[in-house]
């Protein structure tokens, strides 16, 4: 049996223990790291999903205030559909005052902003078939007055017929400059294509004869602001322009108009829906001739 002799200043270092201090604090370190990892993944967890919460209410939103925006601009259509027809049933008819169509409205939370314009104040394109036509001849008189060169018109006139207005841009030539130059002043819509006097603005008056100028164009304005025209005091534009133009234009012309194109755009927080829609009046009654959601 050997005996070893320690100093007992110097003790010898005892083995370490499974389980020991060493042992223990590596434990505690793995662990640390997977409650910092499991936090890690549950914060991206909670954050991706707190985006996703938000991505979803904002577009719940949209959406909500697309629908409430797409009935305040139908309703704005059906405003003006029930005024036209309430004009109709008067004794007298009343005149469609356009000027007192078009305030906006706020309805609830949103707004409602309508446009309305007489599209027998316009010039008539539907049949662009014949050289002679009243229609080939007004778009002349157009293009003289917007100085654009009038070779678009052979193009025009080689489709023949339009079911809107937007299909110019199909004929060879036309520019976005020259459609945008013309575009407010033509229509396809009234069956015949004679030009309302009391709504047609000074660029159409001068398309009605070669010989109204732009300085009498704004006398027709003028008076028919303080007497408008009516069937039975229809000569009176003859005190107007005179004897001759009267007899060039006085089958053409009309007092009373019944198809009116309406843009009505509903507003609900920043979100807007237009509808355009073309109205015809008949016998008291409105039929929709065009219909159009953006």
């Amino acid at each position: 049996m050997q005996f070893k002799i320690y100093n007992e200043n110097n003790p010898p270092t005892p083995p370490l223990l499974k389980g020991g201090k060493g042992e223990l604090s590596n434990e505690k370190g793995i662990a640390l790291i997977i409650t910092l990892l499991v936090v890690t993944l549950l914060t991206a967890l909670i954050v991706e999903f707190a985006y996703s919460a938000r991505v979803n209410l904002s577009a719940a939103g949209n959406f909500r205030d697309k629908q409430k925006s797409y009935y305040l601009a139908k309703s704005g259509v059906n405003f003006i559909a029930g005024m036209l027809k309430d004009n109709a049933s008067k004794s007298p008819k009343k005149v469609d005052d356009l000027n007192q169509m078009l305030p906006p409205v706020t309805v609830g939370d949103g707004i409602v902003t309508v446009k309305v314009f007489d599209e027998s104040a316009k010039i008539n394109i539907k049949s662009m078939d014949s050289k002679t036509s009243k229609a080939q001849a007004r778009l002349l008189r157009l293009f003289e007055i917007k100085r654009i060169d009038a070779y678009l018109l052979e193009g025009i006139s080689e489709r023949g017929s339009y079911s809107l207005v937007s299909e110019l841009r199909l004929v060879n030539g036309m520019t976005d400059e020259v459609y945008d130059k013309i575009k407010d002043y033509l229509t396809v819509y009234p069956v015949n294509d004679n030009i309302n006097i009391n709504t047609a603005d000074a660029t159409v008056l001068r398309c009605l004869s070669s010989f109204i100028s732009e300085d009498m164009a704004q006398r027709i304005i003028s008076y028919r602001e303080k007497n408008r025209f009516t069937n039975n005091n229809i000569k009176d534009l003859e005190n107007v322009v005179g004897t001759t133009i009267y007899d060039d234009i006085k089958n053409y012309i009309v007092t009373e108009s019944n198809d009116f194109s309406v843009i009505s755009t509903g507003t609900v927080n920043d979100v807007d829906n237009t509808i355009e829609a073309v109205l015809k009046r008949s016998d008291r009654n409105i039929t929709r001739l065009y219909w159009r959601n953006q």
